[in-house]
């Protein structure tokens, strides 16, 4: 089963949500971007689990090791040595990369011309590793979900409505560019 599409728009930031955001990131802190990350990362790949085999794929063709490739490639890493550890780690730090991102995307939230353009940039990065648009909307759950995990009771609906916003903006844009050129 693939992911589902939903359509989102945009929807424009206020001041106040610039700073409940700016506030609410602070919560979170970059000691917890692997874990946060690790856990975003899993939520995906369980509500949409065709996007783990485009990203173990991505992560085969970057790897050096030829030991390793096949058992990977084909789904079945079991055999192959520190695999198990590997993928966690790889999972850590893709997830921490998000976080990574979605820190310098916060930075610029009260500068619509800087966020667009970033966002462009992803999208444009992650077209080359054949993401698709629905793809992009798993982030959407997997983001609500780990922020309400990692910040408990102070995961309030005005911060949820506000980093909601934000990952319309997110996805939209990104979806954009994923889609640019495209008959």
């Amino acid at each position: 089963m693939g992911c589902s599409q939903a359509k989102i728009e945009p929807e424009a930031l206020t001041p106040d949500d610039a700073r409940i955001i700016r506030e609410t990131w602070k919560m979170v802190g970059r000691e917890a971007y692997g874990e946060y990350g690790q856990r975003l990362m899993l939520r995906i790949f369980q509500k949409c689990p065709d996007i783990k085999s485009l990203w173990q794929n991505s992560r085969v063709m970057n790897n050096a090791n030829p030991a390793t490739t096949t058992a990977v490639a084909s789904g079945d890493d079991t055999d192959a040595p520190n695999t198990a550890n590997r993928w966690k780690m790889d999972l850590r730090n893709h997830g921490s990369k998000f976080f990574n991102s979605l820190d310098d995307l916060i930075s610029v939230v009260d500068k619509p011309e800087e966020l667009f353009k970033m966002l462009n940039d992803i999208g444009i990065r992650h077209k080359s590793y054949e993401v698709k648009s629905e793809h992009i909307q798993a982030i959407v759950d997997g983001l609500n979900h780990t922020m309400e995990f990692g910040l408990r009771d102070k995961w309030t609906d005005n911060r949820q409505k506000s980093f909601g916003r934000l990952i319309n903006i997110i996805v939209a844009r990104t979806n954009r560019a994923l889609t640019a050129n495209e008959k």
